[in-house]
């Protein structure tokens, strides 16, 4: 039996690929993204590819240039930085709620993911190292809004979680700083369980604080390379 195809489905599938090559690292920063190659790779037509674009351009990690084409959002570090601070905002905006749903057997996944994180800690180096704790460090935090129940907050974190991740593929941490996100997140976990909005603002303010701080000596290193 022939079944109606759902072009809202081949957007979908369209563009979560093409978010994952892109917060993979697949295609970089500024890469410019031809549509006629792109559509002729996904064998699709150039509709559920532009609506997929359009989708990927409201998380704001593709932009149009008139007459230059579409591109991977490029770098820039005060887009960076307010990015961070909005989402501070969002995870104090929705603390209460937070702390309200954060059982035990949340907890104790959210401390699995930090522990995973903790084993690549030991011997970092590779750049799929660094991408690994990315996408845990995403996960944690993401984990962690959720318990809100808001989804017009978890909508706006995750797409502010797209932006923060391609805008943090510009190099890698230093050992330190892979001990320094373990430690936020540790004392983030211990606010959660004590169920004080005080010290988790201030842990989550903290945390916030030493991730601007990496990107700033990243974005200084991928300047001078």
């Amino acid at each position: 039996m022939i079944k109606k195809i759902d072009i809202p489905s081949i957007r979908d599938s369209v563009y979560m690929q093409m978010r994952e090559m892109i917060l993979d690292g697949v295609w970089a920063p500024g890469t410019r993204i031809d549509l006629n190659q792109l559509a002729a790779e996904f064998g699709v037509s150039k509709t559920p590819l532009n609506e997929a674009i359009q989708m990927l351009i409201r998380e704001g990690i593709l932009a149009v240039k008139p007459r230059s084409g579409t591109f991977v959002s490029a770098l820039d570090l005060d887009e960076i930085l307010e990015t961070f601070d909005f989402r501070l905002i969002l995870e104090k905006g929705a603390a209460e709620a937070i702390l309200a749903n954060a059982s035990a057997p949340i907890l104790r996944g959210l401390e699995t993911l930090n522990d995973r994180m903790a084993e690549i800690a030991e011997n970092p180096g590779s750049l799929e190292d660094y991408r690994r704790m990315l996408r845990l460090d995403d996960e944690f935090h993401q984990k962690i809004m959720f318990l809100s129940g808001n989804a017009q907050l978890i909508e706006h974190y995750e797409q502010l979680s797209a932006r923060l991740m391609l805008m943090r593929m510009i190099g890698t941490f230093s050992p330190k700083d892979y001990k320094a996100t373990i430690s936020d997140h540790r004392a983030i976990l211990a606010a959660l369980r004590s169920g004080e909005w005080e010290a988790f603002s201030a842990a989550s303010a903290m945390h916030v604080a030493n991730a601007k701080a990496k990107v700033r000596r990243g974005l200084g290193s991928a300047s001078t390379k």
